[in-house]
């Protein structure tokens, strides 16, 4: 029997992680977002949005009430909403603050259809606070219509010497 310790563990590569700069954890910054009034919205969720420096690092926020479900309930759709955020960063716009509200589903949506939503719902709301004169950056990241999320594993990663 072999001992597996966290130690022996391969470590995460830093562009994958989602780290406390990518985090909104103040109710401050919370309250920011929501003062700020641009929201955009599908059937399954609703982006806020609040305009931050232009070359500040895009941060999600996650409000999951108890409307939504009971606490696995939840807690699924706030892992599977930091997850989509964390492997579709790259397509978020930098500068913003984002905060993700779910509504009640019978099903939890998978990964696939949170990550398309989130990004589409981000782009949107960015768009809305550009038209609104909001914020004075009006470009956006390109947008991949191939772009699928992609499970993290150790050979997908690209080289650090990128």
């Amino acid at each position: 029997m072999t001992d597996s310790s966290p130690v022996d563990a391969p470590e995460t590569p830093r562009f994958f992680r989602f780290d406390k700069a990518r985090k909104i954890k103040r109710a401050t910054d919370f309250q920011l977002v929501y003062r700020a009034r641009i929201r955009v919205y599908n059937e399954r969720l609703t982006v806020c949005c609040r305009p931050t420096t232009p070359d500040a690092p895009s941060r999600l926020g996650l409000s999951v009430s108890k409307k939504v479900g009971k606490a696995f309930v939840r807690n699924r759709w706030k892992r599977l909403l930091r997850e989509a955020f964390r492997l579709r960063r790259r397509e978020f716009p930098t500068g913003f603050d984002f905060i993700a509200i779910p509504t009640r589903q019978d099903k939890v949506p998978s990964l696939e259809t949170l990550a398309d939503d989130l990004t589409k719902l981000s782009r949107r709301c960015v768009r809305k606070a550009i038209k609104r004169g909001a914020t004075t950056s009006t470009s956006l990241p390109p947008v991949s219509d191939s772009a699928e999320v992609v499970p993290f594993s150790p050979s997908s990663a690209p080289s650090s010497n990128d």
